[in-house]
């Protein structure tokens, strides 16, 4: 997630994650480790999704990162996977989850976000991933937070209260979810 320009590409800051994605990727797998990344997120149901300017189609964010970590940063394309259903930060952690972390026994992630995104991107990720049912083991998550750089001062200050606010409702809305069917109870009936 994270936005895209105009023209469906990534945004300054979501290319500063894809940067640290690819490193973290090339790190690991010198190392021997088995890695994947997966890229998230349909858009936002705040503004329209952009256009490709050559088809005229929809972009989706998720489609656009992994597209960028492929061409731009030379992730083969058979470790990078895609999540396009949700439209927010809930959505992007349960999708990821019901998707592909479960179906593929994925149980340890890295998630990657900007400052002014990570603690409520940590709130809802630990969350989704410590409720039952488990597939398989539970999840380890570790999270790493890369700079806001791209974002205009008075954009990231309305963002900033914008996530503090969001962080303050998601709190109390679901502090009495304690499984993975209420959490799907809550993201489509909510």
């Amino acid at each position: 997630g994270g936005g895209l320009t105009a023209d469906g590409l990534p945004t300054l800051w979501v290319r500063r994650r894809l940067l640290e994605a690819a490193d973290v990727y090339f790190d690991r797998k010198k190392s021997g480790e088995h890695v994947v990344v997966v890229t998230l997120s349909a858009g936002t149901p705040h503004k329209p999704m952009p256009l490709d300017p050559q088809s005229g189609y929809q972009v989706y964010e998720a489609e656009a990162s992994a597209r960028w970590l492929v061409r731009e940063h030379k992730v083969p394309a058979e470790d990078v996977f895609e999540e396009n259903w949700s439209l927010d930060t809930i959505a992007n952690a349960f999708f990821l989850r019901t998707t592909h972390t479960d179906p593929a026994g994925w149980n340890r992630l890295l998630v990657i976000s900007n400052a002014f995104h990570m603690a409520r991107t940590m709130e809802i990720f630990r969350k989704v991933f410590d409720l039952p049912p488990f597939q398989h083991s539970k999840y380890s998550l570790e999270f790493r937070e890369v700079p806001d750089e791209g974002v205009e001062p008075a954009v990231l200050e309305k963002r900033r209260v914008r996530e503090a606010k969001s962080l303050a409702s998601f709190r109390e809305k679901s502090a009495s979810i304690t499984s993975m069917q209420q959490m799907h109870a809550f993201i489509f009936k909510e």
